[in-house]
C-alpha cells in the first residue's frame, strides 16, 4: 500500500453496489471477504493491514497484492457502470467532469434494472491507488497506516450479515474466541475447545427454546400470512434477544425484518425501506400499509422500528 497523509476516502458506491460487489466472487474473493469480516468486527472498522495479515497467518505482501487486485477490479466495474453509485444530484463532489464530448452511459441497479445517463455524472476515478477503491485509509499513531472500511460497505455488510439469523453470527463468534482459532494462541481471552462446545450447546438449547415459545395457537408469517409450520421461523426484534418470543415469519421476510428492511407501526401497518427496489417490493410482496397478519409486543416492535429508521434516514 502507498503510504498516504491523512485521511483517504472515496465513498461513491451505494449500499447496494457494495451488496453487488459482495456476492461478486471474482471481485471479493473468499480472502477479501475474510478481510472484510474482521475489519468489520475491528473497532471503528479499522485494523492495520499487517495485524489482519498475521492474524490470517500470510505475508503481508500478499494481503496487500490481494486488496490492490480487488481495487483494480472495482474501479473497472464502476468505470464501466456496472456498480450503482450515487447520481451528480445527490454527491456532486463525487464527480468527475469531463472536458470534451461527454456520451451517454449505462449503469444498473442492484437488481438489474438498466439507468442511463451522461458520461459527466460517472464518479471520479483518477489519481487514487487501487487499495483506495475497496477501503478507506488514514495514518495512525507511530506511522501504522489503517485500512477502514467505508460506510456504505459497513452498511452492506451489516444487511448480509443480519439477514441471516443471530444463530450463525453466536457461533462464529463463539468460535472465533476458541483457543485453536487463528491468532487467539496463547492469548488470554481465549477459550478452550470444553468451553467451546458447551457455549455452542447451550446457544443451540437457547435458540431451540425461542422457536418453540414463539409459536402461538395459530401461526403465520407477519407479512404474506403463509401457514406452513415447516416454513415458519420465530426472529427476534432485537439482535441476540431471546429473552422474550418473536414474530414469526417465512425465509424471505424474516430476512428482510432481521435485516431492518421491513417493519411495523404501533397500528400493525408494514413499513418498506427505501433501500428496496419497486422490483424487489413487487417480488417479495411489499406494500406499505398493509396490515400485520398477527399480532406482535408493541413495545419490542418499538426498538425494532428505531432501528428501521436510522436506517432509512441515511438514505436520504
Amino acid at each position: 500500500m502507498a503510504r498516504r497523509k491523512g485521511l483517504k476516502q472515496w465513498d461513491v458506491i451505494t449500499r447496494e453496489g457494495w451488496l453487488r460487489l459482495m456476492g461478486n466472487p471474482a471481485v471479493m474473493t473468499h480472502l477479501m471477504m475474510e478481510i472484510f469480516d474482521r475489519l468489520y468486527h475491528a473497532a471503528d472498522h479499522m485494523d492495520n493491514g499487517k495485524n489482519i495479515a498475521a492474524a490470517l497467518h500470510m505475508e503481508y505482501r500478499a494481503l496487500n497484492s490481494a486488496v490492490g487486485w480487488a481495487g483494480g477490479k472495482v474501479r473497472e466495474l464502476v468505470e464501466q457502470g456496472r456498480v450503482p453509485v450515487y447520481p451528480e444530484k445527490e454527491k456532486k463532489k463525487r464527480i468527475r467532469k469531463k472536458q470534451q464530448n461527454p456520451g451517454p452511459y449505462e449503469t444498473y441497479t442492484l437488481d438489474g434494472e438498466k439507468v442511463t445517463g451522461m458520461a459527466s455524472e460517472m464518479p471520479e476515478t483518477c489519481d487514487r491507488a487501487p487499495w483506495e477503491y475497496v477501503f478507506d485509509g488514514t495514518e495512525g499513531e507511530g506511522g501504522a497506516y489503517y485500512w477502514i472500511l467505508k460506510p456504505e460497505a459497513v452498511r452492506a455488510y451489516r444487511e448480509i450479515q443480519t439477514a441471516k439469523g443471530t444463530v450463525p453470527l453466536e457461533i462464529q463468534h463463539i468460535l472465533e474466541e476458541d483457543e485453536s482459532a487463528a491468532g487467539m494462541e496463547g492469548s488470554l481471552f481465549a477459550k478452550s475447545a470444553a468451553v467451546t462446545v458447551r457455549r455452542i450447546r447451550r446457544e443451540l438449547e437457547e435458540e431451540n427454546s425461542f422457536q418453540r415459545k414463539s409459536m402461538v395457537e395459530e401461526p403465520c408469517c407477519l407479512v404474506c400470512g403463509v401457514r406452513r409450520i415447516s416454513l415458519l421461523q420465530a426472529f427476534p426484534y432485537e439482535e441476540g434477544d431471546k429473552r422474550t418470543k418473536g414474530p414469526l415469519f417465512c425465509p424471505t421476510h424474516g430476512a428482510l425484518f432481521s435485516a431492518h428492511l421491513i417493519s411495523f407501526t404501533n397500528k400493525g401497518e408494514l413499513l418498506v425501506s427505501p433501500a428496496l427496489s419497486e422490483k424487489e417490493r413487487e417480488l417479495f410482496q411489499l406494500r406499505p400499509g398493509d396490515r400485520a397478519k398477527a399480532p406482535f409486543k408493541h413495545r419490542r416492535m418499538a426498538l425494532h422500528r428505531k432501528i428501521f429508521n436510522q436506517e432509512a434516514r441515511k438514505l436520504k
